[in-house]
């Protein structure tokens, strides 16, 4: 595995990659009582840190092998998505899809688990999603389009899936450089 840049904000973590089974059960919910510790305090800021070293959007805490129901996520743009609307830090904890619209769109996805391939993966075009933030509070989030799939994504990690498995047509598993020269 490559080296990963060290961030300014803090340590990075090692990412865990495809073929570890982490990445493939079911994570454990975690108490509220944890969230309020150093500890936890602590995995949040290194794996923004980790995420921003990768240049991600999103990291599940299975991707950096800790068994716990959360990610962070913090969209922006991208070479790939150069219209995409940014999404501030945002911690969930817990999280559940609890609605979701019945339109779907496919739109390509990438994975830090997965380095350097590209597939086609049909999303929700818009999702509900209820969950902690970071300090316990319980919070609904109604999101849509590259943030819904964005959520979606991450939330597929906690209970042990990849995009991959969502792809319709593994033909459409391409790599960075030749999704690249596409779009």
């Amino acid at each position: 595995m490559k080296k990963k840049k060290q961030s300014p904000s803090g340590k990075v973590l090692r990412i865990t990659q495809f073929g570890n089974p982490i990445l493939r059960k079911k994570q454990k919910k975690i108490p509220a009582a944890m969230l309020r510790t150093r500890t936890f305090t602590a995995l949040v800021r290194k794996m923004f840190s980790t995420m921003h070293a990768a240049n991600g959007v999103g990291l599940a805490a299975p991707q950096v092998g800790r068994d716990m129901s959360f990610a962070v996520i913090e969209a922006r743009k991208t070479k790939l998505r150069p219209d995409a609307a940014p999404l501030a830090k945002t911690v969930i904890v817990n999280p559940r899809i609890i609605s979701h619209s019945r339109k779907m769109e496919y739109d390509w996805e990438g994975c830090l688990s997965l380095e350097s391939v590209r597939g086609l993966v049909p999303r929700y075009k818009e999702i509900t999603v209820e969950c902690e933030d970071a300090s316990g509070k319980k919070i609904l989030r109604k999101l849509k389009g590259y943030h819904a799939r964005v959520f979606q994504h991450e939330i597929d990690h906690l209970n042990g899936i990849l995009y991959v498995d969502r792809m319709d047509d593994m033909r459409t598993l391409v790599t960075q450089k030749e999704l690249e020269k596409r779009v």
